[in-house]
């Protein structure tokens, strides 16, 4: 018996994952417990004159973004935020930029950054309160070029798990690269969620042990948070 690993979601997303939230006492800036609206942003280029969705009864809310920075030429970077009312942006654990108060479109820059290739983990949170809010992300890139950070700068993880569905209940499933990274056993549902702890996705596959048989995927490129697969059996 053969087996297919059929990818039905992609973890991989270009852009920022975003956790957007209502203030519901500006006052004491309280949030919603829960977010009322997830989705990952292409780009932080936003300007609002209405709520960002129909779940929000006004424009007083809160934005977390989370994602990675690709750098893809060591230099001297200048990130900037532009915002209405507040903003903070962190690369790393380190603070660039701190508004984080009620104010009228204002520019921020960070002191000049030396980036070498690679990924950082970035971090931006930004409110708004009253008829109009305004956030932009952007850098000043080694050659001197002003621009919107491009999308296929950013990158995110839709999220913590990767999902294999349609396994035997009860089998063991391993998730391997060079070395094991996660196992678990599938429930009765025939889903299994694995971890993959990684700051970019991995080239690896799947091991499935049940009973006697060891089932083995070929090697799957970019497994990461998020991912949504099935396994089918083809004769």
């Amino acid at each position: 018996m053969k087996y297919l690993f059929i990818r039905l979601q992609a973890g991989l997303a270009h852009g920022l994952l975003g956790y957007y939230y209502a203030i519901t006492d500006t006052n004491a800036f309280n949030v919603s417990s829960n977010p009322l609206m997830v989705r990952v942003d292409q780009c932080i280029n936003f300007i609002w004159f209405e709520p960002p969705s129909k779940n929000f009864d006004s424009m007083d809310f809160m934005v977390e973004w989370y994602g990675y920075l690709d750098i893809r030429k060591d230099g001297y970077y200048i990130l900037f935020m532009e915002c209405d009312d507040g903003c903070i942006m962190r690369l790393g654990d380190e603070v660039l930029i701190n508004g984080w108060f009620e104010q009228p479109p204002t520019l921020y820059y960070s002191e000049p950054i030396f980036l070498s290739r690679g990924s950082y983990e970035i971090y931006i949170k930004y409110f708004n309160i009253g008829p109009f809010g305004l956030v932009k992300l952007g850098w000043v890139t080694p050659e001197g070029r002003v621009e919107d950070i491009p999308t296929e700068n950013i990158y995110t993880k839709r999220g913590d798990n990767v999902i294999v569905k349609g396994l035997p209940p009860g089998s063991v499933v391993e998730v391997w690269s060079s070395k094991m990274l996660d196992k678990t056993v599938v429930g009765d549902d025939g889903i299994a969620f694995l971890k993959v702890f990684r700051d970019r996705p991995i080239d690896g596959y799947f091991k499935i042990l049940n009973d006697n048989e060891v089932i083995q995927s070929p090697i799957i490129r970019d497994i990461w948070g998020g991912d949504v697969f099935e396994v089918k059996e083809v004769s």
